[in-house]
């Protein structure tokens, strides 16, 4: 048995790299790289072996993550991102990662200030959830997407969510203030905007039959094809 230090990161979101894919790091990278090796001998279609647990990338997408985690785990000045007092710099993960929590902060604190709105749970990083009690949290969500952000709605309690990542942190107040604009639109005019997802959401949450709410996905996304 082995005993491993690693981390996982997801490349996309802190590492500055194309999507659909993610890397492992440990301290022992000789040993554990050949449990990520997917081996395949009972195929039909022959022998198979890929680097990667999901099947095969492309070499452009593992080249890219190099690239990027190596020009930035040793950046000392990586690039500047101007706000409206003047601009920042950020020199590599340590100081990106500072950068996103102190956002992530923010966000929470300015959330908190809507008295119709609720913080879900106690984010420890950079994923911000909230509800509300007193009105539709996706006609919201709704609102939002017409401004041009684009949350993933939960339920279970009814919510939406964002994940803070470096992009977000110049633009932090300008989300919180359409946020309470959108807090505002909803309860002075109650109900769906055309082409929103709020009434998909409301009807799949008062629906104790889990397979009516996989109809009514199918029904949408054949609707929309």
């Amino acid at each position: 048995m082995y005993f491993l230090c690693g981390f996982w990161t997801l490349q996309h979101q802190f590492v500055a790299v194309f999507v659909y894919l993610s890397v492992i790091g440990t301290n022992s990278g000789a040993v554990f790289c050949d449990c990520t090796f997917d081996t395949v001998t009972e195929w039909s279609g022959g022998l198979y072996v890929s680097p990667t647990i999901a099947g095969s990338r492309p070499g452009s997408l593992i080249a890219g993550a190099w690239a990027a985690m190596m020009s930035l785990g040793k950046a000392v000045l990586m690039y500047g991102a101007r706000l409206i007092d003047g601009p920042i710099h950020y020199t590599g993960y340590l100081e990106n990662t500072k950068a996103i929590m102190e956002g992530s902060k923010r966000l929470q604190k300015g959330v908190e200030e809507i008295p119709e709105l609720f913080i879900i749970g106690k984010p420890d990083m950079t994923i911000v959830a909230f509800g509300s009690n007193v009105l539709d949290i996706f006609e919201v969500n709704d609102i939002m997407s017409s401004k041009g952000w684009h949350l993933n709605a939960l339920q279970r309690p009814n919510s939406i969510h964002i994940c803070v990542t470096l992009q977000h942190v110049p633009v932090i107040d300008d989300f919180i203030k359409d946020l309470k604009e959108s807090v505002n639109t909803v309860k002075e005019n109650p109900g769906p905007i055309s082409g929103g997802l709020a009434p998909i959401y409301g009807a799949a949450g008062k629906m104790p039959d889990r397979g009516m709410v996989q109809e009514l996905l199918v029904d949408f996304m054949d609707g929309t094809c």
